[in-house]
């Protein structure tokens, strides 16, 4: 009943109200054989002041449905609130630029933690608040467009040897919703991938393809610094429609042999231990592979555990108020951490960035739709004066002057009306441009086929309107007189 429910307000502009359009018709047609023939006649008498009209109440209520469909579809899009993990742990800084960047892979990672940060929240002080702990670590990119993440078998539902977790001990990519995989899930400690259903499409790559990292993501113009590491694609991961369609992900471990990383990590060390940078002979040296792989493939890393970073920490708590505690918990502690609810942080940057833009937008559609308005009053007024022996002739053959003012209003409102649905139609065309942009940009696209009930809302406001606009002109008509027009003609 519920997806009934959900049909019917996503799709009733489609499956109630444009067949509802058509009896409408099909009715006045009925009511009024000889009227509503008339009325359409006029308009085709008329063809290029009613084309232009149309394309005015057209362009205003283009403007109205597709910011409509924006707000609506960017606030299911960037104000979720149905994440499978509830707290995102990352460096003390902007919670914004850690949700971005974890969840949207967007921006920039506001910096490293210790990769024992993860160990302590599955330790036995935070234990009764945490369900699940998976790290993140960012930083390359497949061919300078697609994120490459370091994580466990973890994030996927595996432990380190291939066995699956229990449900509570899975962080999905939605609520009740996990990750699925063509496939198997990399090992730990082996140069395997399992890349997004969105780069397997676009890039053709598959089960047993292999690729390299790019550092960071270099500009059109700029090298690109492509690392000798080669891993292997054992999984495709089945779509989900979130940002992480376009990632490829790693063992966390892999991450580390990068040369570039281990390297950055030791002299990260040294600093925070207050020792001087290494000489640049040293350095060269240090640029060497910090791991060695053995005859079965294994990987063995030979960085310190101490130096070992990760960027941030997906946590799913034991749920009610444990993620506020777990938070509270890590914001007051005296470690250099922040702790955030994702689903919070995005809510708030919608609210701030996002409504108070597009109220502006709104009040421009709505003036754009008023001067449509009032472009059908001139219209048709002027048209008036043009047909006043054709109003007289039919106030001779019998026409009521209430006939004549239903009439004008009547072609007003169908002026209003089929312009709003072209308008509808239009705007929900520049939601499908949009959808394309947030799905290269985010990774996810939003539902620009839905039809909201602001719309329709807006629909009937906008031929109402119209309606109201052929009033003025009706009562001209009204007050036309019978004998004068029919002896000038």
């Amino acid at each position: 009943m519920s997806d009934l429910r959900r049909i019917f307000s996503d799709y009733g502009f489609y499956v109630l109200v444009v067949p509802g359009i058509a009896a409408l018709l099909v009715l006045l047609a009925a009511l009024f054989p000889g009227k509503l023939s008339l009325v359409f006649k006029q308009m085709r008498q008329r063809a290029l002041g009613t084309a232009l009209t149309l394309l005015l109440v057209m362009l205003g209520v283009a403007l109205a449905v597709s910011v409509f469909l924006v707000l609506r579809e960017s606030g299911k899009l960037f104000g979720q609130s149905d994440f499978g993990y509830d707290v995102l742990v990352g460096k003390a800084g902007s919670p914004l630029q850690l949700t971005l960047n974890t969840v949207y892979h967007l921006d920039v990672s506001p910096g490293n933690i210790p990769l024992s940060a993860c160990a302590e929240l599955l330790g036995p002080q935070c234990r009764p608040l945490v369900k699940a702990a998976v790290p993140y670590a960012v930083g390359d990119t497949y061919q300078g467009r697609y994120p490459i993440v370091g994580t466990l078998p973890k994030l996927f539902g595996y432990d380190d040897a291939g066995n699956l977790l229990p449900e509570e001990s899975r962080i999905g990519y939605r609520q009740g919703h996990f990750y699925g995989i063509d496939g198997q899930c990399f090992a730990p400690d082996r140069f395997q991938a399992v890349i997004g259903s969105e780069v397997a499409r676009r890039e053709g790559l598959r089960i047993g393809s292999t690729f390299q990292a790019t550092h960071g993501s270099p500009k059109p113009n700029e090298t690109p610094d492509i690392h000798a590491e080669v891993w292997t694609v054992v999984g495709v991961m089945k779509e989900t429609h979130t940002a992480n369609d376009r990632v490829l992900f790693i063992p966390l471990l892999t991450f580390y042999t990068i040369a570039e990383h281990g390297t950055g990590l030791i002299e990260q060390e040294r600093l925070r231990e207050g020792e001087p940078p290494p000489a640049p002979e040293k350095h060269e040296e240090e640029e060497e592979k910090h791991y060695t792989v053995d005859a079965d493939g294994r990987i063995h890393l030979t960085l310190p555990k101490n130096v070992l970073a990760i960027s941030a920490i997906l946590v799913k708590s034991r749920g009610g108020i444990t993620g506020q505690r777990l938070i509270y918990k890590i914001n007051n502690s005296t470690q250099k951490l922040q702790a955030v609810n994702p689903a919070a942080v995005m809510r708030e940057f919608f609210d701030t960035f996002l409504k108070s833009g597009t109220t502006l937008l709104i009040v421009v559609a709505a003036l754009v739709s008023l001067e449509a308005a009032v472009s059908i009053l001139v219209s048709i007024y002027n048209s008036v004066a043009a047909r006043r022996r054709e109003i007289a002739i039919l106030r001779a053959l019998g026409a009521t002057r209430r006939t004549v003012v239903g009439l004008i209003c009547l072609e007003a409102g169908l002026i209003g009306l089929f312009g709003g649905i072209a308008g509808v139609l239009v705007g929900h065309l520049v939601g499908a441009v949009g959808s394309v942009y947030f799905e290269r940009v985010v990774g996810e696209g939003i539902d620009w086929v839905a039809v909201g009930s602001e719309e329709m809302i807006y629909l009937g406001a906008v031929v109402l309107i119209a309606v109201l606009a052929g009033l003025a002109p009706g009562l001209k008509a009204y007050r036309t007189p019978v004998a004068t027009n029919l002896v000038a003609g």
